[in-house]
């Protein structure tokens, strides 16, 4: 019942971009805005396109419903690709080839693809499905926090049985989508998109989280609390000295905690997360942010090295981001 109810809730609360549109270069051009560049071709010489989209978007991250209304065939366009695609099936059936991987998708039987590949997806006439579109820099730095290593990301083409926990998830990042309490609290959307990440991350095997026991170690609980306190105090001026005394342990042995598990300082591990949070609420381009406010709230309090290091992480200016949005 999970992916049915997140199909409804997609449904009711996101903004119709199609409307039972039949014009295939209409439909070309809005799913490649809302989601990635591709090709369309219908696979029946006299059959009809009625095809309904339906958008959501979150911060980084949108929540889609998509049919067509006739047999399809979608493959790889032109254009440069920077998203995740996680496709829950709500009915019919699709066959989905992504590099040389061939997955049939149904309900219950979902897929995700990324942007590193060819692609090819088969519908047939019912075929009916929720898309969950990713940012591919912010799971790249999700899973840079997870493991201490940057990367590209490579996940398993079918999803695994746990991924079905990140129904709940979705639907409550969609019922938040303009309500009262993002509008008082801006981070909740940022906050919850990053459990969605991790939670995928954690669940659905990859190159970057599922390495065997040998060659990785889980971060230990003690990493894990002086990363949480860091992050409740994202904006704040912290030493290593308070987050050590906070978890209860030497600053000696947090440092060497943090060398061992993630491969870096705390304080590194710190400044990436201020950088990632940021370039989100920049994305965001809430009415009103500007590019100092976000560097403050973010536990940058000199706009010159806010700039330059934003610049080496994502290759644009934050002002570039924020503008892009508005």
């Amino acid at each position: 019942m999970g992916v049915l109810t997140l199909a409804s809730l997609a449904a009711n609360r996101g903004r119709a971009v199609l409307s039972d549109t039949e014009d295939a270069d209409q439909i070309i051009d809005v799913c490649t805005g809302a989601l990635r560049p591709h090709s369309l071709a219908v696979r029946q010489a006299r059959a009809q396109l009625a095809t309904t989209l339906t958008h959501v978007q979150l911060r980084d991250a949108s929540v889609n419903r998509l049919r067509y209304g006739a047999e399809v065939t979608v493959s790889s366009g032109d254009g440069v690709l920077d998203d995740y695609l996680l496709t829950l099936p709500v009915a019919g059936a699709g066959m989905f080839r992504y590099g040389d991987t061939e997955v049939l998708a149904t309900p219950g039987r979902g897929v995700i693809i990324g942007p590193h590949r060819e692609f090819e997806f088969a519908f047939d006439a019912a075929w009916d499905q929720v898309i969950v579109r990713l940012d591919r820099g912010r799971v790249e730095s999700v899973a840079a926090g997870i493991t201490g290593e940057v990367g590209p990301v490579h996940f398993d083409v079918a999803l695994a049985e746990g991924v079905i926990s990140l129904d709940g998830l979705l639907e409550s990042a969609v019922s938040l989508v303009d309500s009262a309490a993002v509008e008082h609290r801006p981070h909740l959307l940022w906050q919850l998109e990053q459990v969605i990440i991790e939670t995928l991350l954690l669940a659905q095997p990859n190159n970057r989280t599922s390495a065997d026991p040998d060659d990785a170690q889980p971060v230990s609980p003690r990493l894990r609390r002086a990363m949480d306190f860091m992050l409740d105090r994202i904006g704040d001026p912290l030493t290593v000295t308070a987050v050590a005394e906070a978890c209860g342990t030497s600053v000696r042995s947090l440092q060497a905690g943090f060398r061992r598990e993630l491969g870096t300082t705390p304080l590194q591990w710190l400044r990436s997360q201020r950088i990632e949070r940021a370039h989100a609420l920049l994305a965001g381009g809430a009415t009103g942010l500007s590019v100092t406010d976000v560097a403050y709230s973010c536990g940058f309090f000199h706009l010159g090295e806010f700039s330059n290091a934003f610049r080496r992480r994502y290759g644009v200016t934050p002002s570039t981001v924020l503008a892009g949005r508005r």
